[in-house]
């Protein structure tokens, strides 16, 4: 059995019907803890009429963000309450997994002796538009339930508590949380803040964010991606492209601009590093991934 816990607050998610759908195959149980308070929650319709709650496979409950810890485990323990999985997907409202999901959830979960705790993957990280990337890395996905594992930290919360060894699989999927318009990136960015991280910049109000105050300072290090968004995510962002057209023109200028003939060479041999990585794990594990579906 594989459930999951997501947590959605009071601000938009543009990407939430996408990430649902990308995981609705799969995941037997979704909890989602709306941890928007007395706000109105803008993103309860989406939930609602996902095809995950019109299976009876959505169980949901209210509470007031505090942190990113406190609500994590608030989502837990409404999850230890509900099912008694044997793993766990590790997802925010802003990740679309592809076709892949499958294989992970039936064929490589399934069959990982009890040595073994968590699985980790590779998110492409899109930044300013679904054209840039700012870097693969490697991204903690499944965990194996055990209802003592509790979550740290008030921003960038971690896990502890897991036992067993961790695997690391080519396992990939997509992070669009920062292909946002400027005024909701710089909510997110104040409220990081807020919270004690530490940002390499001022975050500006949101009713004066631009695209420029934004995006402009990361486009250095960013570089085209040139892959295949998930199936699930396809739809969501032709339709983004064309209403966002214009913003996108921007940051392809912004981005553009910024980097030097030096910084584009950087860039494309930090990618090639970053997909050899990739490549490395698959051969290392090629006895368990890609996974048989039996």
């Amino acid at each position: 059995m594989l459930a999951c816990a997501l947590c959605v607050g009071a601000s938009p998610e543009p990407y939430l019907e996408a990430t649902l759908a990308s995981i609705a195959s799969v995941v037997d149980v979704l909890v989602v803890n709306d941890n928007a308070g007395d706000t109105p929650n803008p993103n309860i319709a989406t939930l609602t009429s996902s095809e995950i709650a019109k299976a009876g496979r959505l169980r949901m409950i209210q509470t007031t963000f505090i942190d990113f810890a406190t609500m994590r485990n608030d989502a837990f323990a409404a999850l230890v309450a509900n099912a008694t999985p044997d793993w766990v997907l590790w997802l925010d409202a802003d990740e679309v997994h592809g076709e892949e999901i499958v294989g992970l959830a039936r064929g490589l979960l399934p069959k990982l002796g009890s040595d073994y705790g968590s699985v980790d993957g590779y998110t492409d990280h899109f930044l300013g538009s679904f054209s840039w990337i700012s870097d693969v890395a490697r991204r903690f996905c499944a965990y194996r339930f055990d209802p003592a594992l509790r979550w740290q930290n008030a921003v960038h919360e971690k896990i502890e508590g897991l036992r067993g060894k961790e695997l690391v699989v080519p396992y990939r999927y997509a992070h669009y949380g920062n292909v946002l318009p400027p005024a909701m990136y710089a909510v997110k960015d104040r409220r990081y803040l807020a919270l004690g991280n530490v940002v390499d910049y001022d975050p500006p109000l949101p009713e004066v964010a631009t695209l420029e105050n934004i995006y402009g300072r990361k486009g250095k290090s960013a570089r085209r991606f040139r892959g295949e968004h998930p199936p699930a995510a396809r739809p969501l962002i032709a339709r983004l492209e064309r209403e966002w057209a214009k913003a996108f023109a921007e940051i392809d200028r912004l981005f553009n601009a910024e980097q030097t003939p030096r910084d584009r060479i950087a860039n494309a041999a930090r990618g090639s590093i970053e997909e050899t990585r990739i490549r490395l794990r698959g051969l290392e594990h090629r006895d368990l991934w890609p996974p048989h579906l039996s």
